[in-house]
């Protein structure tokens, strides 16, 4: 049967949300717990790999995301679209078989491959949208990809709580160094249990197979969809645009001008101040869960954390981008100001209730004055998620009209500054503790909401014909050249 252009498009944009979602999977639920995973196989094979690999590897991940930005655009011009992602999705998949015997070597370079996957699928999801869709379809397309390929945060969470479900028989053991104490893991611990001393959050070897080996075969049926994904363009923004090379010296002068533009120099502290709050969201406030000796007998309070995140991202794509629709030229204001009130609640709610050390080891210290408990991890990960999609959102839109003739420059020097700052504060984590972390981040929000908005005034005769933001960075093929 003969599809008409317009159900064509909708499979085309399905299954590239399809794709995405399956390769987020693993991905964002993997940053999760990385950090206390690589806790785990320090501990248990001493000399292995350093027990803040997870942190470092993280640091490894920005900066080959970051480098590899400034250059993957112009692969697109050799590589098709279809094939750029099935590529990263392939990039992404190498990670998870480094578990099967976690090293050193191994694990930091499949962090730099994911990096460059990452950025690979970056630039071949907006180029195969502009492929997909017309300009009177393109925020239509953009927006069932965006809630498709992009409810990872929820539907990962779910999965998560599914797999420790499945993967939590109850096992007693005594820990090598304490004989005399019977301990039991946080997947098995029983609460109330006399004897038993509560430890933080452990796996077992067996545990770390089944949980990143569903994380590679869910990432394979991604690469499966993406080698799949239906190539025929009908009247595509990509058909219709000019697909001229420019050459290394005029994309020299272009990375130039933006630079040192106005708006970019005031853009600079906001764009650091992302890679603070994603490192925080994404690595940090995890562990700090899995380190505090509060939750050592809760088995799902990461996958909460991750649903009530996810929970947020979705209330965002549907309630809050309509309603900053509606404020016309204030919408980045608004924007930044819900994205400043969400993160300025957090950071209030992290330094009562998260115990001074729990983001560097396991810690059995009090919190300062708020115990921890699921509603507080829940009310965080929701105004987190609330702050995640704000600031990925107001991104997507000021990277466009800060310096309108070098989009792409600029998109590729906000992620530049954000996997640099992002880099630098991962390698210092171990420490910091975490008044240190709430006092970055709340000076990295104050200064980077405050220039944020300077620009979002300076620019706002440029918003009156752009199309309507969405949560992730859309880009034309064009736009990508």
């Amino acid at each position: 049967m003969q599809l008409t252009p317009r159900r064509h498009e909708l499979l085309s944009v399905y299954l590239l949300g399809a794709g995405t979602l399956f390769m987020y999977l693993g991905y964002i639920t993997q940053a999760f717990i990385a950090e206390s995973v690589i806790h785990t196989v320090s501990k248990r094979y001493p000399g292995t790999i350093s027990e803040f690999a997870g942190y470092y590897g993280q640091a490894f991940h920005y900066s080959a995301f970051a480098v590899s930005s400034l250059i993957t655009p112009s692969i697109q011009h050799y590589l098709s679209s279809k094939w750029v992602l099935t590529v990263a999705s392939v990039l992404f998949a190498l990670y998870y078989l480094g578990f099967i015997h976690v090293t050193s070597i191994y694990f930091y370079l499949s962090q730099g491959l994911m990096g460059i996957g990452y950025s690979f699928y970056n630039n071949g999801e907006g180029a195969y949208l502009s492929e997909h869709s017309s300009r009177r379809t393109i925020e239509s397309n953009t927006g069932i990809e965006t809630a498709v390929g992009h409810s990872s945060m929820f539907v990962g969470g779910a999965a998560l709580a599914l797999i420790f479900y499945m993967l939590a028989p109850v096992r007693l053991h005594f820990e090598p160094n304490h004989p005399e104490d019977l301990v039991i893991s946080q997947l098995t611990f029983l609460q109330n249990t006399p004897g038993v001393r509560q430890t933080s959050l452990e796996f077992t070897d067996t545990q770390i197979l089944w949980i990143y080996g569903t994380f590679f075969g869910l990432n394979v049926i991604s690469v499966v969809i993406f080698a799949c994904l239906p190539t025929k363009q009908y009247d595509s923004i990509a058909s219709n645009a000019k697909d001229t090379m420019p050459s290394l010296k005029q994309q020299m002068v272009q990375f130039k001008s933006a630079v040192v533009d106005m708006n970019m120099l005031l853009l600079a502290p906001f764009f650091g101040y992302m890679g603070l709050i994603t490192s925080f969201l994404m690595g940090v406030y995890p562990t700090t869960l899995a380190f505090t000796a509060a939750f050592s007998g809760d088995l799902y309070i990461i996958a909460i954390y991750s649903l009530s995140m996810g929970a947020a991202e979705i209330f965002g794509g549907v309630f809050l981008r309509r309603l900053i629709k509606k404020c016309q030229h204030w919408g980045l204001v608004v924007t930044i100001t819900t994205h400043f009130l969400a993160i300025s609640a957090v950071l209030t709610l992290v330094q009562l209730s998260v115990p001074e050390m729990a983001t560097i080891e396991p810690t059995a210290s009090p919190s300062m004055f708020i115990k921890p408990s699921r509603l507080v991890v829940i009310i965080i990960g929701f105004l987190l998620g609330l702050g995640d999609f704000t600031i990925t959102m107001g991104r997507a839109v000021i990277c466009q009209v800060a310096v309108p003739d070098s989009r792409m420059q600029v998109f590729s020097m906000s992620r530049l500054y954000q996997c640099v700052s992002s880099c630098i504060v991962l390698f210092l984590t171990p420490f910091l503790t975490i008044t240190y972390w709430t006092i970055v981040l709340a000076t990295g929000l104050i200064i980077g909401a405050t220039t944020f908005a300077v620009v979002a005034r300076r620019t706002a005769h440029h918003r009156k014909n752009l199309v309507a933001p969405h949560s992730h960075d859309k880009l034309t093929k064009s736009e990508t050249a």
